[in-house]
């Protein structure tokens, strides 16, 4: 069947030059081992009478865990990891019959599914280890008895963030704590990781409490730093578990780049064409998108596909976060039955529920790392059969630097991830969380670094934490819990009502460039128009309209350095990482409709500001000139354009994870400036690992704007849809030359960093 579509889509996109890459990735058959000698008498019976073979992988996890490790484990998406920690869990749950377990998930979707694996294992086994979530949807009066009986607990971060406080009530269940799952961990980078990492900190100095040091599981993704990743996360070494061993079937993948076709191509159009087309082959088809609204508008142009098959477009739908929990709950049931063919998704799906059934990937665009685009690609060919990836290309630089060329992105390796573990928010903010569960001192400094010290006195200067004979206990007037988001938010979320009733959430700063009055949201394929946003109550009031047209913001930015934290000098160029302030003043919108500007509105907000991190890459104004740069403002702007474009090509995040800004002139730099800035409150380690890879980033950014065929720019070079200045003044030509003499002079030795 795979063949079939493969040829209708090479007889519609083919053969026109670089519109259609396709290449297939063989198969691999599993590398099996023996059972483990001392596991469970129960557990090889049941692994017998499965007919289930133990991986390579799977053995070693079991043997590094015996052995005492704290492991990371890093294989591909379907490898079986479920398996690899639910072995030594039930092994060491049977052999103690106290011993609890602890398995932490990022979406109830996937905590729902696991639960549903656990107590198939524990059921065939009889190990009587009843096995329970508990999360936030959890009967108030069902959580006693869960804490009571149940060994096995499968919760999420949120859930321990707020039962910490009362950590009396898991007293026995903490106590006897022998494993903590973390499950796909990759997933807690950045200034959502920052928090996370404070918080299992908090969670080990409660358990401490209780005479508990329990063996922790990471289960991730591939990175290109995992021990690192995993060090930061859970402040201990980790074992590094990543020889896969399970089989990998066939699987096609398509790059199509129909800008190749037509520069006037619609990302949206030729998306919602191909995934269309996949369902109609009878292809059951997932379709990721970049944004929330993307997914709403491809999910609605696939649908007006099929308007001739009311049955075919009943079984497209929308799938994203914001929805409400039966909305989503509804969809995942349908999909997992089949009766769902078609589903248009951001990264909500690209990980959890093993839909067993799906034929074809869609991607509206490159997921912004190789390790997005694998795991995307996992959720196809999970049957046993051969599946197909196809990636439809934006007119972006990363995109079309891989449709240029794919043996790079095959050939390139994993992304580094990235955890602040000393950004100030969230540092704070979970010591005054600690301080409400245990009495803090200054000895403390072994779980949260060494600034313990001055936080504390600080936080108690505020009058937030109070000094006792046993330590500072938290003395706000709020439960500590509520002042701390472990997403970032810096004030909790919005609330969007139509005509009073709840139909979505967001964060402050997604609202601040979402949903302005006059912006056009969507939902569930309906248009809706934002008459007014109350920033005190967090209440933003929409109508519903019928409109063809979609909103983007446009911006005026300032960035401050306030504090250097590590610099390094060049001939010419200076690095600088420091703490700076940002400001981002929204002053209107423009009005698009099919990606074309048809108009632009006002719009009066207070400037949002906040303290992050950046890196500053200074250069000197006679270089400049002397290398035949005469228009320093456009290359300046061209060049910081490249760099964050380039930047989730080195550094696991999202090119609207970070911010930038040129200047002819910085107080910083005395002179020629580019900065790059975390997009959070705080900071989010990004520029940090950028500083350390920025040679590496300049490299490739480099690359993008020379290989590009355009002549003046575009946007698969320098281009930048977040550009709240028009995209002007933009100097290809004299970008060119910066970046190929920044690398230049980055490659010979620096002066000592201060």
């Amino acid at each position: 069947m795979t063949a079939s579509l493969l040829r209708t889509l090479t007889d519609r996109f083919g053969a026109i030059d670089c519109a259609l890459y396709t290449t297939k990735l063989p198969g691999r058959e599993a590398a099996y081992t023996d059972t483990p000698d001392r596991l469970n008498p129960r557990l090889k019976e049941y692994l017998h009478t499965q007919k289930i073979s133990i991986y390579t992988h799977q053995a070693e996890t079991y043997e590094a865990l015996a052995a005492g490790w704290d492991c990371i484990l890093a294989t591909k998406t379907a490898s079986g990891k479920t398996l690899a920690f639910a072995l030594p869990i039930f092994d060491r749950l049977m052999c103690d019959p106290d011993a609890t377990a602890l398995l932490l998930y990022p979406t109830k979707a996937l905590a729902r599914d696991q639960l549903a694996t656990f107590r198939e294992i524990d059921a065939a086994i009889g190990a009587g280890t009843r096995p329970a979530v508990y999360d936030g949807d959890t009967p108030r009066s069902a959580r006693p008895g869960i804490r009571a009986s149940s060994r096995i607990i499968i919760s999420n971060m949120h859930e321990i963030h707020h039962i910490l406080p009362w950590r009396k009530q898991w007293a026995d269940f903490f106590g006897e704590l022998s494993f903590i799952v973390i499950d796909e961990a990759h997933r807690y980078r950045g200034v959502f990781g920052s928090h996370i990492a404070q918080l299992i900190r908090r969670l080990r100095r409660v358990l401490a409490f209780y005479d508990a040091d329990p063996a922790f599981i990471l289960a991730t993704a591939t990175l290109g730093n995992p021990e690192e990743f995993g060090s930061a996360l859970i402040g201990r070494s980790c074992r590094l578990i990543s020889n896969d061993g399970s089989p990998q079937n066939g699987r096609t993948i398509l790059f199509y780049n129909p800008y190749a076709r037509d520069p006037a191509a619609s990302l949206i159009q030729e998306t919602a064409d191909l995934f269309a087309l996949s369902l109609g082959e009878g292809h059951q088809t997932i379709c990721f998108s970049p944004s929330r609204r993307l997914a709403e508008v491809i999910a609605l142009r696939a649908r007006d596909g099929y308007a001739h098959d009311p049955r075919l477009r009943a079984d497209i739908l929308a799938y994203r976060a914001g929805y409400l929990p039966e909305e989503r709950r509804e969809i995942e049931v349908a999909m997992k039955s089949g009766r769902l063919r078609g589903i248009v998704t951001t990264n909500a799906l690209e990980l959890g529920i093993d839909i067993g059934t799906l034929d074809t990937v869609v991607m509206a665009g490159y997921p912004g790392t190789t390790l997005s685009f694998w795991q995307q690609a996992g959720r196809a060919g999970r049957s046993g059969s051969d599946s197909l990836v196809a990636m439809v290309a934006r007119y972006d630089p990363i995109d079309q630097y891989y449709m240029h060329h794919p043996d790079r992105f095959f050939n390139t390796a994993y992304e580094h991830a990235a955890i602040d573990l000393e950004n100030p928010i969230a540092l704070s903010g979970h010591l005054l969380c600690a301080a409400a569960e245990l009495p803090v001192s200054n000895g403390d400094s072994s779980y949260f670094g060494p600034h313990t010290a001055d936080y504390l006195a600080s936080l108690a200067d505020e009058g937030l934490i109070a000094r006792t004979g046993k330590g500072y206990v938290y003395a706000g007037p709020a439960r500590a819990t509520e002042l701390v988001s472990l997403t970032g938010s810096g004030s909790g979320g919005y609330r969007i009502t139509l005509n009073g009733r709840l139909i979505e959430t967001m964060d402050e700063s997604q609202a601040y460039r979402e949903a302005y009055p006059g912006a056009i949201l969507l939902h569930q394929g309906e248009s809706y128009i934002v008459r007014s946003v109350d920033r005190r109550d967090h209440q933003i009031r929409v109508e519903q309209t019928d409109l063809d047209y979609h909103t983007r913001p446009l911006m005026r930015k300032d960035v401050s350095v306030d504090r250097i934290i590590k610099s390094a000098s060049h001939a010419g160029i200076q690095l600088l990482f420091a703490g700076v302030t940002v400001t981002e003043d929204l002053y209107g919108f423009r009005i698009v409709r099919y990606d074309r500007v048809i108009g632009s509105s006002e719009v009066d907000a207070p400037p949002l500001s906040f303290p992050t991190q950046g890196l500053l890459i200074g250069v000197d104004e006679e270089m400049l000139a002397g290398y035949g740069i005469t228009n320093p403002d456009g290359a300046l702007h061209a060049a910081e354009h490249a760099l964050i474009a380039a930047m989730p090509g080195v550094v696991l995040c999202d090119r609207y994870d970070i911010g930038g800004l040129s200047t002819s002139s910085h107080p910083a730099a005395a002179g020629p400036a580019v900065i790059i800035y975390d997009g959070y409150l705080g900071g989010a380690g990004l520029a940090a690992k950028a500083y350390d890879l920025i040679g590496s980033i300049i490299a490739l950014a480099g690359e993008i704007v020379t290989e590009c065929r355009c002549i003046d720019g575009c946007p698969a070079c320098i281009f930048s849809p977040k550009c709240g200045n028009d995209n002007q003044p933009l100097d290809k030509e004299g970008a060119k030359v910066l970046l190929r003499l920044l690398l230049l002079i980055l490659q010979q030795p620096c002066s000592p960093p201060s």
